[in-house]
């Protein structure tokens, strides 16, 4: 049997990450439309900079939001370029993982959230909306391994949180 403190701990990650996907269902093509005038000029004068400001604008709300109910997203949501990655589907549906740990404000790590982006290199176009799962890890090395190799669909669909 679980200690209280974690079965907590695995039912707050999921509750969250379960907002975060009800969050992004909603507003992922409201925002896309409010900004896509400016998403078309970076878009015409840097490429794929500009879905990188459509995920500042749809996920600062969410981040506040988090951030209003105590815990803190290292990095700021969905992740930062550097750490992300990006292997999957073919150049008209591609794929970028992004990650962030979510921490209460005192300090002690929950688990990371993952946002998969899928994203067109060929024109500016969203193919679907962005997908957020997560996952128990929280030491960087362990979330690259398994932003690579896992297959998210297997770890979004677990309820018990081991990877």
């Amino acid at each position: 049997m679980k200690h209280l403190s974690e079965t907590l701990r695995e039912t707050t990650l999921h509750v969250l990450a379960a907002h975060a996907q009800q969050y992004i269902d909603n507003q992922w093509k409201p925002v896309w439309e409010r900004h896509l005038e400016e998403t078309e000029r970076i878009f015409a004068k840097g490429g794929d900079s500009a879905y990188g400001f459509y995920c500042l604008k749809l996920f600062q709300p969410l981040a506040a939001e988090i951030a209003e109910a105590g815990w803190v997203t290292q990095p700021v949501l969905p992740g930062t370029f550097p750490q992300s990655e990006e292997h999957w589907g073919p150049w008209e549906n591609r794929e970028r993982r992004f990650w962030s740990v979510i921490q209460h404000d005192s300090g002690k790590a929950l688990g990371t959230l993952i946002t998969r982006i899928f994203h067109d290199h060929t024109q500016l176009r969203l193919p679907r909306p962005p997908h957020i799962y997560a996952i128990h890890e929280t030491d960087p090395s362990e979330i690259s391994h398994i932003l690579i190799h896992a297959d998210p669909n297997v770890l979004d669909s677990r309820t018990d949180g081991e990877s």
